[in-house]
């Protein structure tokens, strides 16, 4: 019965050709969208891309939801985030989770990937090149 409802709002105000608002029971892109598949500056919906994004599946610089893929932060049962990530399985740069993969890890299974030091790493290669 409610999966035949159909819901469409798109907001009068724009911002650089983007509706400030729109809420759809589908596809929404707007500066604020919510709908199943929701693209904007904040977007919630079953999958969600946008600078924060919420949702089950999640695409942002901030994102969170049960998969969540976050450039600065993600948190959700499945996390990954060159930042901070937390969840369940986390991957990131700091991440905290249940199983955690990153330089600087918190939980009961934790891989730990080692500090890179590029100056070392470039010197071992001078030396290579100029002997």
């Amino acid at each position: 019965m409610l999966e035949n409802l159909e819901a469409d709002f798109v907001s009068r105000k724009k911002v650089f050709g983007l509706p400030l608002l729109h809420i759809s029971s589908k596809t929404a892109r707007g500066v604020v969208a919510v709908g199943e598949r929701a693209y904007g500056v904040v977007a919630v919906g079953k999958l969600a891309v946008g600078v924060i994004a919420t949702g089950a599946v999640s695409l942002g610089v901030l994102a969170a939801g049960a998969i969540s893929v976050g450039l600065a932060a993600a948190s959700g049962a499945v996390a990954l985030s060159l930042g901070r990530a937390s969840g369940a399985i986390a991957a990131g740069s700091r991440a905290s989770g249940a199983l955690a993969l990153g330089r600087r890890v918190e939980g009961p299974i934790t891989f730990r990937l080692p500090e890179c030091e590029p100056k070392a790493v470039i010197e071992e290669y001078e030396e290579k090149i100029y002997d």
